[in-house]
């Protein structure tokens, strides 16, 4: 079990009631990474995000006594603090986000071996579906990857979001059409035989990355295009260094 962590200079935290295990460290860190990686666009801010979830489960987690499940009081507390922090973030429209990503064809830097650049175009196309994901409202964001990607029951988003079941099933599916439509129309990498003039078509056809999202997709037909790209190009877990069980 987890009994310490050291960040920013403070020291040791003794639990006296519940500690969570390495394991859980491990699964809810990557899934509050993914969960901060799409709501706030910045990498740099996103980790801070993510970070602060695990400085306000440490300052609470004394107090918890299980009157809900862990999976619920965790991902409360990280959609009010990755709430706080997407409250900075833009929200665009549609035609916004066509006039964006139809621009001029971008290029890889110069210095970049071969295995590098194709590193560089999967995080470059990654960031332009975190981009096309702010089309969505903030709230509407949340429960879609509450639901689609970390794939909670809509009782327990309705729950963590403190909203009716109903209203978060209506969002899930008007969210899902609305990325569908844009995507289909939109993206080779969602839909290789799409309209796609994108500044970086050029580039996927170099590295084939619409055929590594399409072998995801025929492993699930129904997976989010967002859980795919984290296949793609796994995010960093960011609760990952605060994992310091004694292997001696």
């Amino acid at each position: 079990m987890i009994q310490r962590f050291h960040s920013n200079g403070v020291g040791h935290l003794n639990f006296t009631e519940r500690s969570l295990s390495d394991n859980e460290i491990q699964e809810y860190g990557k899934l509050i990474s993914i969960l901060s990686n799409r709501m706030v666009s910045n990498k740099d801010v996103a980790e801070e995000a993510a970070q602060e979830v695990w400085i306000e489960l440490l300052r609470s987690l004394p107090k918890f006594r299980g009157d809900s499940k862990l999976s619920t009081w965790i991902y409360s507390i990280a959609k009010k603090v990755i709430g706080r922090y997407a409250n900075n973030e833009k929200h665009y429209s549609l035609g916004f986000l066509h006039d964006f990503i139809n621009g001029d064809d971008r290029g890889a830097p110069g210095h970049l071996n071969d295995i590098e650049e194709k590193i560089w175009i999967k995080e470059e196309c990654d960031r332009c579906l975190t981009g096309l994901f702010h089309c969505l409202t903030n709230d509407a964001r949340m429960i879609y990857l509450f639901r689609d990607v970390i794939e909670l029951p809509y009782f327990e988003i309705a729950r963590i979001m403190g909203m009716d079941e109903q209203y978060i099933r209506k969002t899930v599916s008007r969210s899902r059409a609305k990325l569908r439509n844009f995507l289909n129309d939109e993206c080779a990498v969602y839909n290789p035989s799409s309209k796609c003039k994108c500044r970086m078509n050029k580039l996927l056809e170099g590295i084939n990355l619409p055929d590594e999202y399409q072998r995801i997709r025929d492993l699930g037909k129904r997976i989010s295009i967002f859980r795919q790209a984290d296949v793609i190009l796994p995010t960093k877990n960011y609760w990952e260094k605060y994992s310091l069980i004694d292997k001696k």
